[in-house]
């Protein structure tokens, strides 16, 4: 089949589709927008993106019927080449959308082709219109300018594309295998250190799994004028959007950039290849509930960041600064008394990736590298490592293809310990379960000579009244034994603190403070006691020696 994209009007941001396929007669033809993407394991409505779909046979109207909302049916009379036509909406710049102005055409395909179902493992030949000084960016293989073919449809749905005359390619190599870095927006770095950060880190993750699939690998960079941060991992490539642009001038704006690549990266093996087997293959119709998003998102965020540190990237300072921060988000949400990691992998579907009700979840993401922090600490008491866990992972699910669940890891865990009735009980108690994690990782820190030091949270507001407010003075999270907890919603808009701007704070003499704040644009008040001891905290991390490094780094 063949897939042909322009865009005649470009302010628009609209892009046409025309999709070809070769029918038998009688053939029923059913086409699903896919409803979700990889990386974001909640219901996106692509379809809702989409207009003006239209069937043609020799130039002449063919009826169809939508079943849902995301799948539509017709039937072919006549035997010969059926036309397709829809128009998409292009204006979502993030690492999984697609956006469409004059400066380039950058396309996620799972936000609006079609999956011809029964005929996905047909061959794809896609066309996109191309200027002369134009540049592409993607991993699918060229048959011609501005012309590209995909295996079947999952190959093309994860091989996103940009288009652009200002790219900007950069190359290094690894044991001859080619890795592209592609820039589109401003470089405030200098681009060839960057390059050997990227090298020395992808050096190390794959010494970690001991092969790499793959001939080319592609880092899809879009450095932004605004502030923004994301990622997604694909088969053989990676999109990051990043912004401000020029906070990379900056030494912790390239912390986040090498952040997310280190991250993206080992996403190649872990995800893409180390899949639930749930999602095994893509089913993009619909849900794949799955429990193991703290090995999915958990592992790899602590994972990302550990080849930063063991291939120079970052210190040991940098390092536990970053961990310090995670730790401190840990600790001042509750949600872990309330649902378990696994749970909330589960839920994903159901809470998505906002901020939801209060203290009622845990992020696989952050609580998960904390978790697999705590796990790999354990291990390495007992000779073994996380790294080795994961490369047992690779060669018994992720190189024969074959999906795992939450059971499948522990039994791989149990196996690398010498103390697999411990393994049982850390799962129960902190994946399946909702123990405090705070006083293991504590412990487990402590182990390689790395102290954790508490202190109350920046803001008075925050440790004495227990209370977290956004720059406008709204109420975003009251702690759940702060007295606020049975006085202040969440919206609530300050005004006034012991009768000064919100915005001014307030000193601890006495042992009480009056808020005048506005609900529903009521004026209201309050007198709050202060807390005896800090309510919200925040974590620093110090390193007795650097032994702690190698303890920990160097496996």
């Amino acid at each position: 089949m063949e897939i042909r994209i322009s865009r005649p009007n470009i302010p628009s941001q609209l892009i046409f589709i025309k999709l070809l396929i070769n029918c038998n007669a009688e053939e029923v033809i059913s086409l699903q927008i896919p409803s979700w993407r990889p990386g974001r394991y909640e219901i996106a409505n692509y379809a809702q993106k989409i207009k003006e779909f239209e069937v043609y046979f020799e130039g002449k109207s063919i009826p169809f019927e939508k079943k849902n909302k995301d799948l539509w049916q017709f039937q072919s009379g006549l035997a010969g080449n059926y036309e397709i036509n829809y128009v998409f909406h292009a204006a979502q710049m993030d690492a999984g959308g697609s956006w469409s102005d004059e400066q380039q055409l950058y396309l996620n395909f799972i936000n609006f082709i079609f999956e011809v179902l029964g005929r996905s493992e047909e061959k794809v030949i896609l066309t996109t219109p191309m200027e002369e000084n134009d540049l592409v960016a993607t991993s699918l293989p060229s048959a011609g300018r501005g012309k590209w073919e995909a295996i079947n449809f999952q190959h093309l749905v994860d091989s996103p594309l940009i288009i652009s005359p200002f790219l900007k390619e950069y190359l290094y190599k690894v044991e001859d295998i080619k890795f592209h870095l592609w820039f589109l927006g401003e470089l405030h770095f200098d681009p060839e250190r960057l390059l050997k950060q990227f090298e020395a880190f992808t050096r190390k993750q794959m010494a970690s799994f001991g092969s790499f699939p793959a001939s080319d690998y592609h880092f899809m960079i879009q450095l932004l004028p605004f502030s923004h941060y994301h990622g997604v991992e694909h088969q053989f490539s990676t999109v990051i959007t990043l912004g401000p642009a020029e906070s990379l001038a900056e030494k912790q704006g390239l912390y986040k950039l090498l952040g997310v690549s280190s991250h993206e990266l080992y996403h190649f093996w872990n995800v893409c290849r180390i899949r639930p087997k749930e999602m095994l293959p893509y089913d993009f119709s619909k849900e794949a509930y799955f429990h193991s998003g703290v090995v999915a998102e958990g592992i790899t965020t602590y994972m990302g960041d550990l080849f930063l540190i063991s291939s120079g990237c970052w210190d040991l300072e940098e390092y536990l600064e970053v961990l310090s921060r995670k730790i401190t988000l840990e600790a001042n949400q509750f949600g872990w008394q309330n649902q378990s990691i696994a749970e909330s992998s589960f839920d994903l579907w159901l809470d998505g990736y906002k901020a939801g009700i209060p203290e009622k979840k845990v992020s696989i993401y952050n609580r998960g590298a904390l978790i697999a922090l705590c796990l790999d600490l354990m291990l390495i008491e007992e000779k073994s490592s996380l790294h080795a866990v994961m490369k047992t992972m690779w060669e018994v699910y992720g190189n024969l293809q074959l999906g795992y669940d939450l059971n499948d890891f522990e039994n791989i865990v149990k196996n690398s310990s010498k103390h697999p009735q411990v393994i049982r009980r850390f799962f129960e108690d902190y994946i399946w379960g909702k123990e405090d994690l705070l006083p293991l990782l504590t412990q487990q820190l402590d182990s390689i000579g790395i102290t954790l030091n508490e202190a109350p949270a920046e803001t008075l507001m925050a440790s004495s009244l227990g209370i977290k407010i956004n720059e406008h003075g709204a109420v975003i999270q009251i702690h759940p034994k702060a007295a606020a907890h049975k006085i202040l919603m969440i919206g609530d808009e300050l005004i006034h603190i012991n009768g000064e701007s919100f915005q001014k704070g307030f000193s601890e003499e006495g042992n009480k403070v009056n808020l005048t704040f506005k609900r529903w644009e009521r004026i209201l008040s309050t007198n709050l006691n202060l807390a005896e001891s800090p309510l919200y905290k925040s974590y620093t991390l110090k390193a007795g020696t650097e032994n702690s490094k190698r303890k920990l780094w160097c496996n």
